[in-house]
Protein backbone atom coordinates (compact mmCIF):
# COMPACT_ATOMS: atom_id res chain seq x y z
CA UNK A 1 0.00 0.00 0.00
CA UNK A 2 2.80 2.38 0.94
CA UNK A 3 4.60 1.55 -2.32
CA UNK A 4 1.44 2.38 -4.28
CA UNK A 5 1.04 5.72 -2.50
CA UNK A 6 4.74 6.50 -3.05
CA UNK A 7 4.44 5.63 -6.75
CA UNK A 8 1.36 7.81 -7.17
CA UNK A 9 3.12 10.67 -5.37
CA UNK A 10 6.13 10.40 -7.71
CA UNK A 11 3.86 10.35 -10.77
CA UNK A 12 1.95 13.39 -9.50
CA UNK A 13 5.23 15.24 -8.87
CA UNK A 14 6.53 14.43 -12.36
CA UNK A 15 3.23 15.58 -13.92
CA UNK A 16 3.37 18.88 -12.03
CA UNK A 17 7.03 19.33 -12.99
CA UNK A 18 6.26 18.73 -16.69
CA UNK A 19 3.32 21.15 -16.57
CA UNK A 20 5.49 23.76 -14.88
CA UNK A 21 8.22 23.44 -17.51
CA UNK A 22 5.64 23.69 -20.32
CA UNK A 23 4.03 26.84 -18.87
CA UNK A 24 7.43 28.45 -18.25
CA UNK A 25 8.53 27.71 -21.82
CA UNK A 26 5.34 29.23 -23.26
CA UNK A 27 5.77 32.30 -21.07
CA UNK A 28 9.34 32.78 -22.30
CA UNK A 29 8.24 32.39 -25.93
CA UNK A 30 5.46 34.93 -25.41
CA UNK A 31 7.85 37.42 -23.81
CA UNK A 32 10.31 36.89 -26.65
CA UNK A 33 7.60 37.59 -29.25
CA UNK A 34 6.61 40.77 -27.45
CA UNK A 35 10.23 41.95 -27.46
CA UNK A 36 10.59 41.12 -31.14
CA UNK A 37 7.48 43.04 -32.23
CA UNK A 38 7.60 45.98 -29.83
CA UNK A 39 8.62 49.27 -31.36
CA UNK A 40 11.83 50.85 -30.09
CA UNK A 41 10.62 53.68 -27.90
CA UNK A 42 12.28 56.85 -26.74
CA UNK A 43 11.03 59.95 -24.94
CA UNK A 44 9.72 62.65 -27.27
CA UNK A 45 12.51 65.15 -27.80
CA UNK A 46 12.06 68.85 -28.58
CA UNK A 47 15.52 68.80 -30.18
CA UNK A 48 15.16 65.99 -32.73
CA UNK A 49 12.60 64.51 -35.09
CA UNK A 50 13.07 61.16 -36.85
CA UNK A 51 11.05 60.64 -40.02
CA UNK A 52 11.04 57.72 -42.46
CA UNK A 53 11.01 58.97 -46.05
CA UNK A 54 9.53 56.11 -48.08
CA UNK A 55 9.75 56.17 -51.87
CA UNK A 56 7.25 53.98 -53.75
CA UNK A 57 6.40 53.64 -57.43
CA UNK A 58 2.69 54.61 -57.53
CA UNK A 59 0.55 55.46 -54.53
CA UNK A 60 -2.63 54.79 -56.51
CA UNK A 61 -1.80 51.06 -56.64
CA UNK A 62 -3.39 48.73 -54.09
CA UNK A 63 0.08 47.59 -53.07
CA UNK A 64 2.78 49.93 -54.39
CA UNK A 65 6.32 48.70 -54.95
CA UNK A 66 8.84 49.85 -52.36
CA UNK A 67 11.74 51.64 -54.06
CA UNK A 68 13.75 53.03 -51.15
CA UNK A 69 13.61 54.12 -47.52
CA UNK A 70 15.59 57.03 -46.11
CA UNK A 71 15.90 58.24 -42.55
CA UNK A 72 15.20 61.97 -42.40
CA UNK A 73 16.60 63.30 -39.11
CA UNK A 74 16.02 66.88 -38.04
CA UNK A 75 18.24 68.42 -35.36
CA UNK A 76 16.70 71.70 -34.26
CA UNK A 77 19.32 73.37 -32.01
CA UNK A 78 22.18 73.23 -34.57
CA UNK A 79 20.15 73.34 -36.99
CA UNK A 80 20.86 70.31 -39.16
CA UNK A 81 19.19 67.92 -41.61
CA UNK A 82 20.52 64.40 -42.14
CA UNK A 83 19.36 61.92 -44.78
CA UNK A 84 20.56 58.38 -44.19
CA UNK A 85 19.72 55.42 -46.46
CA UNK A 86 17.86 52.58 -44.76
CA UNK A 87 16.74 50.45 -47.73
CA UNK A 88 18.22 49.08 -49.96
CA UNK A 89 20.95 48.48 -47.41
CA UNK A 90 24.60 47.54 -48.00
CA UNK A 91 24.10 44.95 -45.25
CA UNK A 92 21.77 43.02 -47.54
CA UNK A 93 18.04 42.79 -48.24
CA UNK A 94 17.61 39.81 -45.92
CA UNK A 95 18.03 42.09 -42.89
CA UNK A 96 15.21 44.42 -43.98
CA UNK A 97 11.55 43.66 -43.05
CA UNK A 98 10.29 43.92 -46.64
CA UNK A 99 7.45 41.46 -46.01
CA UNK A 100 5.97 43.85 -43.42
CA UNK A 101 5.60 46.65 -45.96
CA UNK A 102 1.88 47.07 -46.61
CA UNK A 103 -0.35 49.98 -47.58
CA UNK A 104 -3.86 49.93 -46.10
CA UNK A 105 -7.02 50.62 -48.09
CA UNK A 106 -7.07 54.21 -46.83
CA UNK A 107 -3.48 54.68 -48.07
CA UNK A 108 -1.76 54.64 -44.70
CA UNK A 109 1.31 52.63 -43.76
CA UNK A 110 1.05 49.36 -41.89
CA UNK A 111 2.22 50.18 -38.30
CA UNK A 112 4.06 46.85 -38.08
CA UNK A 113 6.43 48.04 -40.80
CA UNK A 114 7.51 51.01 -38.66
CA UNK A 115 7.99 48.69 -35.70
CA UNK A 116 10.15 46.29 -37.68
CA UNK A 117 12.26 49.08 -39.20
CA UNK A 118 12.75 50.51 -35.70
CA UNK A 119 14.06 47.14 -34.53
CA UNK A 120 16.29 46.73 -37.58
CA UNK A 121 17.79 50.21 -37.28
CA UNK A 122 17.66 50.31 -33.45
CA UNK A 123 16.11 53.74 -33.75
CA UNK A 124 12.64 55.08 -32.98
CA UNK A 125 10.84 56.78 -35.86
CA UNK A 126 8.36 59.52 -35.00
CA UNK A 127 6.65 59.83 -38.37
CA UNK A 128 6.68 58.62 -41.95
CA UNK A 129 6.21 60.20 -45.38
CA UNK A 130 5.07 58.16 -48.37
CA UNK A 131 6.15 59.65 -51.71
CA UNK A 132 5.72 58.10 -55.12
CA UNK A 133 7.65 58.73 -58.36
CA UNK A 134 5.41 61.63 -59.33
CA UNK A 135 5.81 63.40 -55.98
CA UNK A 136 9.60 63.09 -56.08
CA UNK A 137 9.69 64.30 -59.69
CA UNK A 138 7.47 67.22 -58.73
CA UNK A 139 9.82 68.25 -55.92
CA UNK A 140 12.78 68.08 -58.26
CA UNK A 141 10.99 70.17 -60.90
CA UNK A 142 9.77 72.76 -58.39
CA UNK A 143 13.07 73.24 -56.59
CA UNK A 144 15.85 72.21 -58.96
CA UNK A 145 14.28 72.19 -62.46
CA UNK A 146 15.57 68.62 -62.84
CA UNK A 147 13.67 65.45 -63.57
CA UNK A 148 13.96 62.52 -61.21
CA UNK A 149 15.67 59.39 -62.52
CA UNK A 150 13.88 57.07 -64.89
CA UNK A 151 13.60 53.31 -64.23
CA UNK A 152 16.63 52.73 -66.50
CA UNK A 153 18.78 54.72 -64.06
CA UNK A 154 18.13 52.13 -61.35
CA UNK A 155 20.79 49.88 -62.88
CA UNK A 156 23.35 52.18 -61.25
CA UNK A 157 21.89 51.51 -57.80
CA UNK A 158 18.85 53.28 -56.41
CA UNK A 159 20.63 54.79 -53.39
CA UNK A 160 23.49 56.18 -55.46
CA UNK A 161 21.05 57.77 -57.92
CA UNK A 162 18.65 59.11 -55.28
CA UNK A 163 21.51 60.52 -53.25
CA UNK A 164 22.31 62.94 -56.08
CA UNK A 165 18.75 64.23 -56.29
CA UNK A 166 18.24 64.40 -52.54
CA UNK A 167 21.47 66.37 -52.24
CA UNK A 168 20.15 68.88 -54.78
CA UNK A 169 16.82 69.11 -52.97
CA UNK A 170 18.65 69.60 -49.70
CA UNK A 171 20.76 72.39 -51.17
CA UNK A 172 17.66 74.16 -52.45
CA UNK A 173 15.80 73.86 -49.14
CA UNK A 174 18.83 75.29 -47.35
CA UNK A 175 19.19 78.13 -49.87
CA UNK A 176 15.51 79.05 -49.78
CA UNK A 177 15.12 78.57 -46.01
CA UNK A 178 11.94 80.42 -44.94
CA UNK A 179 10.39 80.48 -48.43
CA UNK A 180 10.97 76.79 -49.24
CA UNK A 181 7.51 75.65 -48.15
CA UNK A 182 5.78 78.54 -49.93
CA UNK A 183 7.55 77.71 -53.21
CA UNK A 184 6.01 74.24 -53.45
CA UNK A 185 2.43 73.79 -54.72
CA UNK A 186 1.49 71.10 -52.24
CA UNK A 187 -2.01 70.53 -53.62
CA UNK A 188 -0.41 69.06 -56.75
CA UNK A 189 0.87 66.05 -54.80
CA UNK A 190 -1.32 65.80 -51.66
CA UNK A 191 -3.13 63.42 -51.24
CA UNK A 192 -2.72 61.49 -54.51
CA UNK A 193 1.07 61.18 -54.45
CA UNK A 194 2.03 62.02 -50.85
CA UNK A 195 0.73 60.58 -47.58
CA UNK A 196 2.05 61.08 -44.07
CA UNK A 197 1.07 60.71 -40.43
CA UNK A 198 2.86 64.01 -39.81
CA UNK A 199 0.27 66.82 -39.83
CA UNK A 200 1.11 69.50 -42.36
CA UNK A 201 0.97 72.33 -39.82
CA UNK A 202 3.38 70.38 -37.61
CA UNK A 203 5.75 69.97 -40.56
CA UNK A 204 5.70 73.75 -41.06
CA UNK A 205 6.50 74.24 -37.37
CA UNK A 206 9.48 71.88 -37.71
CA UNK A 207 10.76 73.93 -40.64
CA UNK A 208 10.29 77.17 -38.73
CA UNK A 209 12.32 75.71 -35.85
CA UNK A 210 15.10 74.80 -38.29
CA UNK A 211 15.16 78.23 -39.92
CA UNK A 212 14.70 80.36 -36.79
CA UNK A 213 18.27 80.12 -35.33
CA UNK A 214 20.88 82.63 -36.44
CA UNK A 215 23.20 79.94 -37.80
CA UNK A 216 22.52 78.57 -41.32
CA UNK A 217 21.04 75.12 -41.81
CA UNK A 218 23.43 72.26 -42.48
CA UNK A 219 22.29 69.40 -44.68
CA UNK A 220 24.07 66.07 -45.10
CA UNK A 221 23.02 63.24 -47.39
CA UNK A 222 24.79 59.94 -46.84
CA UNK A 223 24.82 57.03 -49.25
CA UNK A 224 26.92 54.88 -51.50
Amino acid sequence: MRKLILLLSILAFLACLAAGIFIAQKSLESASNIRNTAEISRPASPHQQNILLIHIDQLEKNQPKLISVWGLILYFPEPKIILQPVYPSPIGPESFPLSAFKITTDKTLNPRFIQQVSLQTQMAWDNYILMDHQALSFFAAELTSDEVFSPSDLTDGVIAVERIYLSRLCEQFVALEHTAFQKIHWTHIIPDHWRSNLPFDEAILHWEKLTSPQSPIKCEVFGE
